[in-house]
């Protein structure tokens, strides 16, 4: 496929943090970006892209956006079926380049989906039924071991769309009165760490980070450490999930892989086929970043040198409490602290309004925020 070079026009389904990191790195670059969402003065707006406004199913609206750009990629997954089938259609007619592919962005999307997917290709998993819509049957827990956690099988994200259960006995009464949508069942499992791996496939060839130790604080990813502290046999293991993952998709484009680790066994969570949270670090601890690395495979360009990646300690900036700490004048003067902010608005508990990456040694600074 033929490079496209700047200022070719490339487009981003949706316009938050996501879509604003890609869309500084690209304008650097020379490229010219737009994006798509509902909403106008946007995280990626406020940084220079074009902002298209209009509903994800409204196919008049989408079709003057994907008129003005040349290659698109996503900045989440939640998108409409019918959605990906126009997004299908039209880069069918007209030659649109879409990575990663609409039918990576179906499977990642879908829990029961992405996990038997990930079962067909021999990644690990763990135990899980589907249950619903309809009345609740205890049969439906046969081989499942308490205590469990129930969760929608699209649209949740950071603890959202799930629920943990102790009992049997417990599930029943919750779900008493019927169930209205389908759901996962997924035994919960005692891990000893998280961890994820960010990986990228560009004309074909495989680029993965190391993998790197996730920390969460009220189901929202709170920390990143890279790389993680793990042995060089896991490590082997997990790149190799990866890059298995990549090759069967036929993917083009940056992922985000989960996975827990308990003793010698690794399970697969989730992937995220786009940028994602715990590869932030990339921004100032690697030779290339995710973002460019999404940029490299949106234009088909290839990175003419290996991944390198330092030590380095992501932290969320979720809420307020950042903001009216005394000492924020250390996050903006230390040495080797990045402070990357989103141009949101609107402060709501619970919400990402940035990061901070410190390369190197993190012990200096105070995280209790």
């Amino acid at each position: 496929m033929k490079v496209l070079l700047p200022p070719a026009r490339l487009g981003i389904m949706g316009s938050g943090q996501l879509g604003r990191m890609f869309t500084q790195r690209a304008l650097e670059k020379g490229y010219s970006v737009s994006v798509y969402s509902p909403e106008s003065n946007t995280p990626a707006g406020k940084v220079g892209a074009n902002e298209f406004v209009g509903s994800y199913t409204d196919f008049i609206a989408l079709r003057n956006f994907l008129d003005n750009i040349d290659s698109l990629s996503f900045e989440f997954e939640n998108i409409p079926d019918e959605t990906l089938r126009f997004l299908e259609t039209y880069a069918n007619k007209y030659s649109l380049r879409i990575h990663p592919s609409p039918e990576s962005i179906r499977i990642s999307q879908n829990r029961n989906t992405e996990k038997k997917y990930f079962q067909k290709i021999g990644i690990p998993t763990t135990k899980f039924k589907t249950i619903g819509p309809g009345p609740f049957r205890k049969s439906s827990l046969r081989g499942l071991r308490f205590p469990i956690i129930m969760k929608t099988i699209q649209f949740g994200y950071d603890g959202k769309g799930q629920k943990k259960f102790e009992t049997p006995e417990d599930l029943e009464e919750y779900l008493k009165e019927g169930i209205t949508e389908e759901y996962i069942l997924e035994e919960v499992i005692l891990f000893d760490r998280e961890v994820s791996v960010i990986g990228a496939r560009i004309g074909g060839k495989n680029f993965i980070y190391p993998p790197s130790e996730n920390i969460h604080r009220n189901h929202i990813l709170d920390q990143t450490i890279h790389p993680a502290n793990i042995s060089p046999g896991m490590k082997k293991k997990l790149i190799g999930y990866t890059e298995l993952l990549l090759e069967k998709l036929d993917y083009t484009g940056v992922l985000g892989f989960e996975f827990f680790i308990r003793g010698r066994k690794i399970f697969a969570n989730e992937f995220a086929p786009r940028p994602h949270n715990s590869g932030h670090y990339t921004q100032n601890a690697a030779n290339f970043s995710q973002f460019e690395m999404q940029l490299f495979a949106m234009t088909d360009v290839l990175p003419l040198s290996k991944l390198k990646t330092q030590n380095c300690t992501m932290k969320n900036i979720v809420g307020g409490n950042f903001f009216q700490k005394e000492d924020l004048q250390k996050y903006l003067n230390s040495e080797n602290v990045y402070l990357h902010l989103y141009g949101k608005d609107e402060i709501r508990e619970g919400r990402k309004m940035g990061h901070i990456n410190i390369v190197g040694n993190s012990d200096k600074l105070n995280f209790d925020f």
